[in-house]
């Protein structure tokens, strides 16, 4: 697991900016995912037990058209095998083996079967059945559990003081915004400028507001991740 715990006193004003950038840049992976449905949420593959993940055109097919292979290289560190072929087709929600990451996002659920993203740039997607390496997360739990900060993405997003299009706007999210979600109400999130990191540079904090983290089937929002 990744955890980052950054102290205002134990770093310079210069490794500070370095771990701005770092958490801005970070979530680049759900950047180039702004035109594919967000769905229902992730799967998170526990690639330590070095699993082949097969991937079905149909889930009444009985073989899989395509299969990805977790294995370790003569420097024990996880690789996928064959990694040039797969790099053509696969490009999942985030893969950083070195930081414990591995995330496929999920469309659909149909009994044991996951409608499956398994290109983030085309928006292929295929099936794949439950098994013990593969772990479900549903969004709203995931954005509470398992990112470190919110940052903007292409939407512009207004914060509002309720989770409601109703509600006083607050101000515009800034590229420069890094928030920390407090709480998921239905498509917002309520969210406060991260102090906890100090990733945000904006000139207008926020101590509390709302914000939409999925509109027209799309996330509206960039995350960095703590595990």
């Amino acid at each position: 697991m990744l955890y980052l715990k950054i102290s205002s006193n134990a770093f310079p004003f210069a490794m500070k900016k370095y771990f701005f950038l770092f958490f801005t840049l970070f979530p680049l992976f759900s950047f180039g995912q702004k035109n594919i449905p967000v769905g229902q949420g992730v799967l998170k593959i526990d690639f330590a037990k070095l699993p082949t993940l097969q991937f079905y055109s149909d889930t009444t097919l009985a073989a899989p058209s395509k299969t990805i292979s977790i294995i370790k290289n003569q420097s024990e560190e996880y690789i996928i095998q064959h990694q040039t072929e797969a790099n053509a087709w696969f490009k999942p929600e985030q893969l950083f083996f070195e930081y414990d990451i591995f995330l496929i996002r999920v469309d659909t659920i149909i009994g044991s079967w996951f409608k499956i993203v398994v290109s983030s740039e085309t928006g292929e997607m295929l099936w794949t059945k439950a098994d013990t390496v593969k772990q479900f997360i549903k969004w709203q739990t995931f954005l509470l559990t398992s990112i470190s900060s919110i940052n903007k993405n292409d939407f512009n997003l207004d914060i509002k003081t309720l989770p409601s299009d109703k509600g006083t706007t607050i101000k515009k999210m800034e590229s420069t915004d890094c928030f920390k979600v407090l709480e998921v109400k239905g498509d917002w999130i309520k969210i406060k400028t991260n102090t906890e990191l100090e990733c945000s540079e904006s000139k207008k904090p926020v101590k509390s507001g709302w914000i939409r983290w999925r509109q027209h089937n799309r996330l509206t929002i960039g995350y960095a991740l703590t595990s």
